[in-house]
């Protein structure tokens, strides 16, 4: 399930930077499971947030809200709460 997981946390990423995929530092991060990458990194604005937000729930049925993430300061955070919810 981790690969899944990460699978939606990097479409969603691309989402959130309008189709433009991000860069491969990043990406390899977030396949990686890297537990340094912090949500700042990401460089998204409010509507970039948003994007990903809806990217997680059209790919898993779960609904991440920006007050959920506005709580987390890395992205393995995220993946923990998704993997969560997934179970």
């Amino acid at each position: 399930m981790t690969e899944q997981i990460r699978e939606i946390l990097l479409t969603a990423l691309n989402a959130a930077r309008y189709g433009i995929p991000p860069d491969a530092v990043i990406a390899k991060a977030v396949t990686e499971g890297d537990r340094e990458l912090t949500v700042e990194r990401l460089g998204l604005d409010s509507l970039g947030w948003m994007e990903f937000c809806i990217s997680i729930e059209l790919q898993s049925g779960q609904e991440l809200t920006q007050f959920e993430i506005e709580k987390m300061r890395y992205m393995f955070e995220i993946e923990d709460w998704l993997r969560e919810r997934m179970a």
